[in-house]
C-alpha cells in the first residue's frame, strides 16, 4: 500500500538527514584543521546524500500521489490523510516534523561551515600570495608581466 511506503520513505529520509547533520557537525573540526583528505571525503559524502535525499523525496511524492489517485483526488494533504487514515497520518506527521527540524538544523550548520570554509580560503589565498607575489611590472598593453620573463618583442 502506498501509505506504508510513504511512511517508510519518510523514516528513511529522516534517518539520512540525521546522519548528515551529524557529519556536518563533525565538519567543523575538519575545516578548522584544514584536513584536505577529510574535506574531500565529506564533500563526496554530501554529494551522495544529496542524490539519495532527492531520490527519497521523489519516491515519497510519488507514493503520496498514488494515495491521492486511489481516493480520486488530484493532490493529498496531511489533513486529508488524517481524515482517511488517522493513525498512519499521525505517524507521518510526526516524521515530517522531525524532517523539517533536521532540515533547518542542516541549513544552519551549512551556513556556519560555509563561513568557516570561506575564512580558511582567505587564509590560504593570503599565504599563497606571500609565497608567490604577483609581479609589479606592466607590459606595453597595461597587463602585469614578470620582469624576468620579458621578451624582446615587449621592448620594441
Amino acid at each position: 500500500m502506498p501509505l506504508e511506503a510513504a511512511i517508510s520513505l519518510s523514516i528513511e529520509l529522516r534517518d539520512a538527514l540525521t546522519a548528515e547533520v551529524k557529519r556536518s557537525r563533525a565538519a567543523r573540526s575538519v575545516l578548522k584543521a584544514m584536513q584536505v583528505d577529510a574535506l574531500l571525503l565529506q564533500a563526496s559524502e554530501r554529494d551522495a546524500f544529496n542524490h539519495r535525499s532527492t531520490q527519497l523525496s521523489d519516491s515519497l511524492a510519488f507514493a503520496l500521489q498514488e494515495i491521492a489517485e486511489e481516493r480520486g483526488e488530484k493532490d493529498v494533504t496531511l489533513q486529508q490523510l488524517t481524515a482517511w487514515f488517522p493513525f498512519e497520518a499521525a505517524q507521518l506527521s510526526s516524521v515530517f516534523a522531525e524532517i523539517r527540524a533536521l532540515t533547518a538544523a542542516l541549513k544552519e550548520l551549512d551556513v556556519f561551515n560555509q563561513a568557516l570554509a570561506e575564512r580558511a580560503l582567505t587564509f590560504v589565498r593570503a599565504y599563497v600570495a606571500h609565497l608567490a607575489p604577483r609581479p609589479q611590472a606592466y607590459g606595453r598593453r597595461g597587463s602585469l608581466v614578470a620582469t624576468e620573463a620579458s621578451t624582446h618583442s615587449e621592448h620594441v
